[in-house]
């Protein structure tokens, strides 16, 4: 009986021992798996923080690349009235000279032709 007494009790003290070892080793992996968790946490927090200033300067070149595109437009549409302007000015140029030369060539024709004599009336 007595033997089955310190069987019994070595078997408890065993398996009090091996809960012991299994918490410790539970420990450990928590705690590793918190230092980890840490490690994650900051990784995260910098890629937040990259991201933000990544899209900061993204949206500061996207409205430095508008405002420049808007300049550029405004100045294209300038080039481009002072171009139709001229092309008006040289259009009524040119039509001025056909009327002229037009004109010219009636005359000389006319010229250039023999005259009939007139019949007394």
């Amino acid at each position: 009986m007595a033997a089955q007494r310190q069987a019994a009790a070595w078997q408890a003290q065993e398996q009090a021992d091996l809960e012991d070892r299994q918490l410790i080793v539970e420990s450990a992996y928590l705690s590793e798996l918190q230092g980890q968790k840490g490690e994650l946490l900051s990784k995260v927090a910098a890629l937040r923080a990259d991201l933000q200033e990544w899209r900061a300067k993204l949206e500061g070149q996207v409205k430095s690349y508008k405002t420049e595109v808007s300049d550029l437009r405004a100045a294209l549409s300038g080039e481009v009235d002072a171009l139709r302007g001229e092309f008006r000015d040289l259009k009524a140029a040119l039509k001025q000279q056909l009327d002229a030369m037009a004109s010219m060539h009636a005359a000389a024709t006319a010229a250039a032709l023999p005259q009939r004599p007139r019949s007394p009336r």
